[in-house]
């Protein structure tokens, strides 16, 4: 199933409820700029199954990335409850929530996020190196992703070697490297 949600249509309304992979329950999130408090979520709800497609749209400034970084494990909610396939989030450590990101999350980032002193296989293996991946194991994964997406001929090209959309293809096989059962993409093109 495929949703589209309007970020401001999240304050009010739930999307499904029975077992999700991802579920935020009166999830707010508020920053403080100098003596004043801003909320930037307020009360969201929110479930995501194995298998679904959602595009969380929204004006700039209405809170998307902010989502994007609470759903990745990247930033705590101020209030409610945050679960990722049944483990509450809320009470994780930074190593536990590293663990999360690294065992269930790919990231593809709005300005790619390459290393440039990297070669594209090389920076496709970073989420393996962490995953303590054997290095055999995730070199082999890391050109087999590479060459599904159309770049066997770019393994040992660097971020400055190569076009825009190739870049983003190598952004792409880092988020799958692991294997993760959630992409989570900032502001994808439709190119992706």
């Amino acid at each position: 199933m495929n949703q589209k949600v309007d970020i401001e249509a999240l304050h009010e309304t739930s999307i499904n409820s029975d077992q999700p992979l991802l579920h935020l329950q009166q999830v707010s999130r508020s920053f403080m700029a100098g003596d004043r408090e801003f909320q930037v979520l307020k009360h969201i709800d929110l479930a995501i199954h194995t298998g679904e497609l959602v595009a969380i749209i929204g004006a700039s400034g209405s809170g998307k990335s902010t989502l994007m970084n609470i759903l990745g494990c990247l930033d705590h909610a101020s209030a409610g409850s945050y679960q990722v396939n049944g483990q509450e989030t809320r009470e994780q450590d930074d190593d536990a929530l590293a663990a999360l990101r690294r065992d269930h999350f790919g990231f593809i980032f709005q300005r790619y996020h390459l290393l440039p002193h990297l070669d594209a296989v090389r920076n496709v293996e970073i989420p393996a190196i962490y995953a303590g991946t054997a290095q055999v194991k995730r070199h082999e994964r890391a050109q087999a992703l590479l060459t599904h997406l159309g770049l066997g001929g770019h393994l040992q090209h660097r971020p400055s070697q190569m076009s825009g959309g190739q870049q983003q293809r190598v952004s792409i096989a880092r988020a799958l490297m692991n294997g993760g059962q959630v992409i989570l993409a900032d502001e994808p093109t439709g190119a992706l």
